[in-house]
């Protein structure tokens, strides 16, 4: 089965969240799942849809909110408490790299017009 980036960055999200949960057992440590899911939705839409552009760019939206959210969430907790790595510092800075690299190659797919496909 192939899967494009898109899909491959929500499995790891969902993964994220889950582990999250599960360990932690703080309802927010879903965010990345919920993250994952979304893009879930718009990687299967990528692949089955006639224009795939449209899904493209909203999940680069989401992409970059992945981004922005766990930033801002890792400037709060710095601030508030220093540096200290805990599964909230963890989780956000997994998620905002994560989501950092599917921008990256979503950047790249659109400059060469190559989709990116993990076997």
């Amino acid at each position: 089965m192939l899967l494009n980036s898109t899909i491959a960055t929500a499995i790891l999200l969902i993964v994220l969240g889950l582990g999250g949960v599960f360990s932690t057992g703080a309802a927010t440590s879903a965010i990345p799942a919920l993250f994952g899911i979304v893009l879930l939705g718009l990687g299967i839409a990528i692949e089955r849809s006639q224009t795939p552009r449209r899904f493209e760019w909203l999940a680069a939206l989401v992409g970059l909110l992945g981004v922005i959210a766990p930033a801002a969430n890792l400037a709060r907790i710095i601030g508030q408490n220093g540096f200290i790595v805990n599964a909230a510092v963890f989780a956000n800075a997994v998620m905002l790299g994560t989501c950092g690299l599917y921008l990256l190659v979503w950047l790249w797919e659109q400059r060469t017009g190559e989709r990116f496909r993990i076997q």
